[in-house]
């Protein structure tokens, strides 16, 4: 596992050692960010922008972010193991200024940065069983209820997921799908309000 572009392009790092994560594969990764830079009209890179690595495991995802131009990351993650791998790669990188680790439940506390300020981009991986409830009280849904209702919060959110899951486009809430695509057995579905 690698940062694949950027400023730490290259550079390796550390996989937790546990069954409970799965690491994004590099190309779902690079993928990613081809769309994101898109969206924000950055080719290759990001605008300074707040993010948020929801159950980061290594911090893969954020570290990316961080590595292509993000202003700041607040990765969640509980994983005891998976803590230590994302504090030796943020230590390895020395992002410490730019990284903050909170070690407790993602679901109820990825609202906001340090400063109370709505994140920019979100980026989403829950354990596959948390995105299999589509339904309006699945955690995924409820989740992305609570963010996007937020006061003036109006985040990009990337949820990865197994290919077999689908998220509707419904009527009615404060968010909308805006894109789907799928990797083998892996897919992103990207959110916006």
């Amino acid at each position: 596992m690698r940062i694949i572009a950027g400023k730490w392009r290259s550079r390796r790092l550390v996989r937790p050692d546990t069954s409970s994560t799965r690491p994004m594969p590099d190309r779902i990764r690079e993928s990613v960010f081809s769309l994101l830079g898109t969206y924000f009209g950055t080719a290759g890179t990001l605008p300074a922008l707040r993010v948020a690595d929801v159950f980061a495991g290594s911090g893969s995802m954020g570290l990316e972010a961080l590595s292509r131009g993000a202003g700041t990351c607040r990765f969640f993650e509980r994983e005891p193991v998976a803590i230590t791998a994302l504090r030796r790669n943020i230590e390895a990188l020395d992002a410490y200024e730019s990284a903050t680790v909170i070690s407790r439940d993602a679901w109820s506390a990825a609202i906001c940065d340090a400063d109370h300020q709505p994140f920019d981009l979100v980026l989403l991986d829950p354990p596959y069983r948390d995105s299999v409830d589509t339904t309006a009280q699945g955690p995924v849904r409820q989740y992305l209820e609570k963010l996007f209702a937020a006061d003036g919060s109006d985040p990009v959110v990337v949820l990865h997921h197994q290919e077999k899951v689908e998220y509707a486009p419904d009527t009615g809430q404060t968010y909308r799908l805006v894109d789907r695509r799928r990797y083998g057995t892996g897919a992103i579905s990207v959110f916006v309000k």
